[in-house]
């Protein structure tokens, strides 16, 4: 039996992310996912500049990387006939924005993250179904799953 530090179940955003800095950090996971396709919803994402700082700090931001993620440099907000523009920052030249957000298709998001995670020498990322965490007197020591072909 192979023994892991981490099994992180689910590899969305959070479960991918966490996978691969953990993995970064020198732990053994063990990342299950029910699906490895790419999410096929027609869901677009707005990546505020907070969190775009936040991917940075976590090393991630080459997740935005191959997958149409345009710069954001704010938003308008149109009701009734009126609108407000808010801009992240004073200056629109892309060379000089420090402050910008991201726009892309969550699906292709979610897969450059668990592309990032595969890439991790230390994480093991497969599909299957959890069936069952495997506790004792309290403390999950492991999971019970299901593969793709029912094992």
């Amino acid at each position: 039996m192979i023994e892991y530090d981490v099994i992180v179940v689910g590899a969305g955003v959070a479960g991918a992310s966490l996978a691969t800095v953990l993995g970064r950090d020198g732990r053994k996971v063990l990342c299950i996912e029910r699906s490895l396709k790419e999410p096929e919803r027609i869901v677009g994402e707005l990546l505020q500049p907070g969190g775009y700082d936040a991917l940075k700090q976590l090393g991630l931001e080459n997740a935005v990387e191959g997958i149409d993620a345009q710069n954001v440099y704010g938003y308008g907000i149109f009701m009734d006939g009126k609108s407000l523009e808010i801009n992240y920052c004073e200056d629109l030249e892309v060379e000089k924005a420090p402050n910008t957000g991201r726009s892309f298709h969550n699906g292709r998001f979610v897969r450059r993250l668990r592309e990032l995670a595969a890439e991790e020498e230390s994480v093991t990322l497969i599909e299957g179904n959890v069936k069952y965490l495997n506790d004792d007197y309290g403390h999950v020591r492991g999971v019970t799953y299901s593969d793709g072909s029912g094992n």
